[in-house]
């Protein structure tokens, strides 16, 4: 089907981090750092870090993304000069305890609705309510886009890049939040144009497309007392305007049960 690559890439990129998050929390990796309390944490290096770990420790998590902004079409393999990406969105559930998620991803600009199911590597995807399930790999998904896929050292890999020389210095301020608590340490880091390379490597068409510099923000609010994201906003721009992509995502029903089970194949 001509909108089997971007919906497959869609559903990769919405559920990516969870399911990395799942196969590290499965593996009991990144213990927490000398067990400072935290809403003792100071540093909004640090801050970033516990936060992805929280994730890591959580028994499950419910996500909402959604994805917005424009982009030339060859990114998303189209022949059109700009592609609109408005109202699509992805629902999330991750169990990162038992390296599980379930997707469902609806994107308007390609006229697709597509549910993914990933138990560790495995990717589940059906592309209409009710149809019959394929199943693929996450790392065959992701081949060759120079992502980071070995969750083994997430948190360390994210603190080592927050520590080197040069690296861009997240900031941080209190905010009122949908937090359990209902305040939030929302650190903002402006990345520059690493990350938004790697993110951009994953081009569902097999083609890519040129833009001048990019720069990538991130703003994260993190409940003061567990330092559990509520809400992230990441966004992608190029100088020239021709590429602005802005996700969101919000975090809740932390710990609450949850099944997610691999479909069955026809």
């Amino acid at each position: 089907m001509p909108f089997q690559k971007p919906v497959l890439r869609i559903a990769v990129i919405s559920a990516v981090v969870a399911v990395l998050l799942a196969v590290g929390g499965a593996n009991g990796v990144g213990p927490l750092a000398r067990v400072t309390p935290p809403a003792e944490v100071t540093d909004p290096r640090e801050m970033l870090a516990r936060s992805l770990q929280a994730v890591i420790d959580a028994d499950s998590v419910h996500l909402e993304i959604a994805l917005a902004g424009h982009a030339p079409g060859a990114l998303f393999g189209r022949d059109e000069a700009q592609t609109t990406v408005d109202g699509s969105l992805a629902i999330v559930d991750a169990r990162p305890q038992d390296a599980r998620t379930r997707a469902h991803v609806e994107s308007p600009a390609f006229g697709i609705t597509l549910d993914t199911v990933t138990v560790w590597d495995a990717l589940s995807t059906r592309a209409s309510p009710g149809g019959p399930w394929t199943r693929g790999s996450l790392g065959v998904a992701t081949q060759g886009s120079g992502l980071d896929l070995n969750p083994l050292t997430l948190v360390d890999r994210l603190r080592a890049w927050l520590a080197a020389p040069g690296a861009p210095a997240p900031t941080e301020r209190d905010v009122a939040c949908a937090a359990p608590s209902g305040r939030c340490r929302e650190i903002r880091l402006d990345a520059g144009a690493a990350p938004s390379q790697v993110l951009l490597g994953i081009p569902p068409g097999g083609r890519t497309a040129s833009f001048s510099r990019t720069a990538t923000t991130v703003v994260l609010q993190s409940d003061v007392e567990t330092l559990r994201p509520a809400h992230l906003e990441l966004t992608i721009a190029s100088a020239d305007g021709t590429l602005r992509l802005a996700l969101t995502a919000d975090a809740s029903a932390w710990d609450q049960p949850s099944v997610i089970d691999e479909p069955a194949l026809p």
